[in-house]
């Protein structure tokens, strides 16, 4: 057994379990079921982030011995990022615009230029 195996097996086991929790990545993950509206084919396309963590703890020191731990936690976010239209004429890609993120950007400059005025 080589040095980097019980690694590799960590590292299999994790990713089972976290595809377990959290699912496979798949096409259906971000494309959405086709619809058909009149001639025109619609499909909606979505950026997902997914993280997750975990941790324990153990032992102790001094006369009580006491210790513990715990852990968890875990994330999966979701959001539009465009509308595909297939036309008897053509495919139109629209993107979806992320308002938080322009709006938090926007408010960055803001802050940043009136930090240098000041």
């Amino acid at each position: 057994m080589s040095a980097s195996q019980p690694f590799e097996m960590v590292g299999r086991k994790t990713g089972d379990l976290l595809a377990q929790f959290f699912g496979e990545a798949s096409p259906a993950t971000v494309f959405s079921p086709p619809e058909r509206i009149g001639d025109d084919v619609v499909i909606t396309a979505a950026a997902w982030e997914r993280a997750g963590g975990f941790g324990w703890g153990a032992g102790g020191s001094g006369a009580d011995d006491g210790g513990g731990g715990g852990g968890g936690g875990g994330v999966s976010e979701g959001r539009s990022v465009a509308v595909i239209r297939l036309t008897p004429h053509g495919t139109e890609v629209t993107a979806t615009p992320d308002v938080t993120k322009i709006a938090v950007t926007l408010l960055m400059a803001a802050v940043g230029v009136w930090r240098a005025l000041r």
